[in-house]
């Protein structure tokens, strides 16, 4: 072993591991969590969206919920039901009250047409949140990528010196066995 190398270590050696998200104690053999509401993978890593979510400005997190909101077809059924009685009031046919917006229905289209630039406009927070989120990813799987490289030519480089020992001990085992055979042929 030189002396950069780590000696051979497992978190799992303990034998509890704790999550770090919920402090719950799982079994040594587990790879999630075994608390439902939290579900996370074991280890000694960083958890990429409670990160992004921690860090989040109060605009981000409105974005998230209003984009989640309009994924919904919920969002679709309102927008139906209030466009079908905007038409209805302002047509006549539902004399309710009296025409605020008569054909061809300005208001509405201004109305939806501010609807659609907020819209847009948390669409596109999202996405950018999507691709932090994502380079943070990748930054991470790279991370890791480069560790496990990493670990993997220390572990060839101990079997290699492992190798190269053991082959030599096998020559001088079999010069001590000749050496042996000799003498007791030549007494």
């Amino acid at each position: 072993m030189t002396a950069t190398a780590q000696p051979l270590t497992d978190f799992r050696q303990n034998s509890k591991l704790v999550c770090l998200m919920c402090g719950l104690e799982n079994a040594p053999e587990a790879v999630f969590c075994a608390n439902e509401a939290c579900g996370k993978a074991l280890g000694a890593f960083r958890y990429v969206t409670e990160e992004m979510e921690a860090e989040a400005i109060w605009h981000e997190s409105l974005a998230e919920k209003v984009t989640e909101f309009i994924a919904k077809p919920h969002f679709f059924v309102m927008h139906g039901l209030w466009i079908g009685l905007w038409i209805l009031l302002n047509t006549g046919v539902l004399a309710i009250m009296t025409r605020f917006d008569g054909y061809p229905f300005s208001l509405l289209a201004l109305l939806v047409g501010v609807e659609a630039i907020f819209i847009s406009g948390f669409v596109l927070i999202r996405q950018n949140r999507q691709n932090q989120h994502s380079a943070k990813r990748a930054e991470l799987d790279y991370e890791v990528s480069v560790q496990t490289y990493r670990r993997i030519v220390e572990l060839e480089t101990m079997l290699q010196r492992i190798h190269t020992h053991l082959v030599r001990l096998e020559s001088e085992n079999r010069l001590l066995r000749r050496e042996a055979t000799a003498r007791s042929e030549n007494p």
